[in-house]
């Protein structure tokens, strides 16, 4: 049986999350794999992936039957819509045949989601088909401090929406959002040109003062600090320009055992709190290359991963409310479980690089390019942190890429609190001190601090 959708004015939906290759279970193994195999076929001529889901796949199927000029569509997706590699075909659908009116993100640790059955952070989309010519539009970003609390309260919060004019991201100031005299959120607008083939960042915060920061360090190399704290302008590059990333913790399965007796292959396992709060670290396990090694891989599999190992890593997945540290240093060289090794290859370069990640600005970063799971729970993945942009320490003159590694060792012992006690914390606050003055910067204590309020971080409402 085929069903033809007809010509829509208007498609509402919140398509179900599930993966495709969770599809079709009831089926036989083999006829499902078939079945699956089918559906992805179809989703790669439809603008659609099969790793993001079914949701892209419903979006992909919608989207050309919306009248153009006028046919709207509104959907409720899983925020990774935004930031996630995986929904890339689904963003470029919207970005070439879509006016992006509107997107509405939850932060309020309450409730990311707007779903009653999901826990997953979600995003809330508007988006009308373009007519044949393309005029500039320009995409308003609100971001819920409160998610509404049945249909009157959301009623309530939607006008609250229509009625305030978003603040432009190239000014300044905020656009609140008030119901009953409360601030429930805020809107920023930015131009659809800030938006084309990249990752909707207008969703990653819940102030348009930490957007904007962040917009001008990504794209312009400003370290701005909101408040009228000043401004400097840093050197930045890829981060994969410095160093390949090494292999993710499924190839270290098929090419190792893990052992704890010593081997020539050390591991730094685990990402636990309470042990990951220094900038240092040292071995936790060893690993024993397999004679034959799994998942179909050739003999010597174990001792090619091994090419990768690094003495910088940084983190693969973040919980933001317990991070202490996002990058650390070793000082010999490592694979890791849970923290991705670069492979810079230049001790004063890897401590340098390990200073400027764990302070304000290179959190500032990672945070704006990371992909969103449920509110402070996310990833870096291997692409994104290889196009991350960073402090280029080859663009640096000694004197102050040895000041940074210097900075480095004084404060290697010193202990750093949780991501949001980093405004208190003495170690974090001599971190950007030290940088600030060797690179010329303004005092980052301002941005310091809203970093740490921010929800994502502090798992607390504003």
């Amino acid at each position: 049986m085929t069903a033809t959708l007809p010509p829509l004015d208007l498609a509402i939906m919140n398509p179900p999350f599930t993966r495709s290759n969770l599809l079709f279970g009831a089926l036989p193994a083999s006829e499902r794999r078939r079945v699956q195999a089918e559906l992805g076929s179809r989703l790669k001529t439809r603008k659609a992936s099969a790793t993001a889901g079914m949701g892209g796949a419903f979006v992909a199927t919608a989207a050309p039957r919306l009248r153009p000029g006028d046919g709207r569509m509104a959907l409720v997706l899983p925020a990774t819509v935004c930031t996630g590699r995986s929904w890339a075909p689904t963003r470029a659908l919207v970005e070439d045949d879509f006016a992006l009116d509107l997107v509405i993100a939850s932060h309020d640790p309450a409730r990311w989601h707007f779903s009653d059955s999901t826990d997953l952070s979600e995003a809330l989309l508007i988006a009308t088909r373009r007519a044949d010519t393309r005029a500039e539009r320009r995409t308003t970003f609100v971001n819920l401090w409160r998610n509404p609390d049945g249909v009157l309260d959301a009623h309530r919060m939607a006008q609250a929406v229509a009625e305030t004019p978003p603040a432009p991201l190239e000014g300044t100031g905020t656009a609140l959002l008030k119901v009953d005299g409360q601030a429930v959120g805020e809107a920023v607008s930015m131009p659809e040109a800030k938006l084309l083939g990249r990752k909707w960042a207008g969703v990653q915060f819940a102030r348009a003062d930490v957007t904007r920061a962040a917009l001008r360090l990504l794209d312009d190399g400003e370290v701005r600090v909101p408040g009228g704290g000043g401004a400097a302008g840093v050197p930045l590059c890829p981060l994969g320009e410095l160093g390949g990333v090494g292999p993710d913790r499924r190839r270290l399965i098929d090419g190792f055992d893990r052992t704890d007796s010593v081997t020539a292959y050390p591991l730094v396992e685990g990402h636990e709190t309470e042990k990951r709060k220094f900038l240092t670290c040292e071995p936790d396990a060893w690993l024993a290359p397999l004679a034959r090694p799994r998942g179909g891989q050739k003999p010597g599999y174990g001792d090619h991963l091994w090419q990768s190992a690094s003495r910088l890593l940084v983190a693969e997945r973040l919980r933001l409310d317990t991070t202490r540290v996002v990058a650390m240093w070793s000082e010999r060289k490592v694979l890791s479980n849970s923290w991705w090794e670069i492979g810079v290859d230049d001790i004063p370069r890897e401590k340098a690089l390990a200073v400027w990640l764990n302070s304000s600005p290179g959190l500032l970063t990672i945070l704006a390019r990371r992909t969103t799971t449920e509110g402070g729970w996310g990833a870096m993945k291997k692409a994104d942190l290889a196009e991350l942009p960073v402090l280029d320490v080859r663009a640096l003159d000694d004197a102050p890429l040895e000041a940074l590694a210097d900075l480095f060792d004084e404060l290697a012992e010193a202990e750093f609190a949780r991501l949001p006690d980093m405004g208190e914390c003495s170690a974090r606050g001599r971190l950007d001190e030290g940088l600030a003055r060797i690179l010329g910067l303004p005092d980052l204590a301002p941005l310091r601090a809203l970093l740490a309020t921010e929800p994502v971080v502090s798992n607390r409402r504003l």
